[in-house]
């Protein structure tokens, strides 16, 4: 898994302490981003790869927590359950368009089929003449990647995105991530899946935490702030009170915590 054995005891810009080792099985809830924070970022989604070290740790994981494990994702569920087969864990998608509760009902934000079509037919033909784009359609979101573009474009990649989101009339807006814009739909977003999860079963009455690597994730640590949680940031493009390094660092530190609890 290329975990990592030794973890410094703060970010080297202040960024944050890495967080105590600390028994999770009883009280904790468990909410992981999954693109830079389980695994590494890849230069398109389609190419990350799984390995089974991952899914036998959020097994565990979701064994040990009594089902208060949850994925948080700006992927949308199915393409998680690709990934993550045969595991089934509770998960938001689409940065909180989409949630799959405890039980394994599905909710989703809806949006007319017509939009979605204009919208996606619309960044097409808009960013047909970019380089080093890949364009991804995530059924009620869309993703542009611009991982080993030109630096030049990046403005104006912007400027295109935020012209189709102005289209959808305050339905749709944009949203910055690691080397991506996206376009989701308006007030959904992880903090809020965040709260909902911690009313239901197994996770209310639990201490969340939220482990996540980018800005998209910055309303995750801002709800688990509230709960009197912990908000733990990965690597250096975002910051919160607790840090780890890296993904192997974030996998090694969960699984001290479940050998704690042995």
């Amino acid at each position: 898994m290329g975990e990592t054995a030794f973890l410094p005891a703060q970010h080297p810009h202040g960024h944050g302490l890495t967080p105590p080792v600390r028994c999770i099985a009883d009280h904790c809830a468990i909410f992981l981003d999954f693109d830079g924070t389980l695994t590494h970022l890849a230069r398109r989604p389609d190419q990350v790869v799984v390995d089974g070290g991952l899914l036998y740790l959020l097994d565990d994981l979701y064994v040990a927590t009594a089902g208060a494990t949850a994925l948080m994702s700006g992927r949308n569920i199915e393409n998680l359950d690709t990934l993550l087969r045969p595991l089934r864990l509770p998960a938001a998608g689409i940065h909180g368009a989409q949630r799959r509760r405890a039980d394994g009902e599905v909710e989703q934000c809806a949006i007319p089929s017509t939009l979605l079509w204009r919208t996606w037919m619309s960044l097409r033909m808009r960013l047909r003449r970019y380089d080093g784009l890949y364009m991804e359609d995530r059924g009620c979101a869309f993703a542009v990647h611009y991982r080993g573009a030109p630096a030049w474009q990046l403005s104006r990649l912007r400027a295109e995105l935020d012209t189709v989101a102005a289209a959808s009339r305050g339905i749709l807006e944009v949203l910055e991530g690691a080397e991506v814009l996206e376009l989701r739909p308006c007030a959904r977003d992880k903090g809020a899946a965040l709260e909902r999860f911690m009313t239901e079963a197994p996770f209310a009455g639990r201490m969340p935490i939220f482990i996540g690597d980018d800005q998209t994730d910055r309303t995750g640590f801002e709800a688990v702030a509230r709960a009197g949680g912990m908000a733990i940031a990965v690597g250096a493009r975002v910051a919160a009170p607790w840090w780890l390094p890296d993904p192997g660092a974030v996998r090694f530190w969960l699984r001290s915590c479940l050998e704690m609890g042995h």
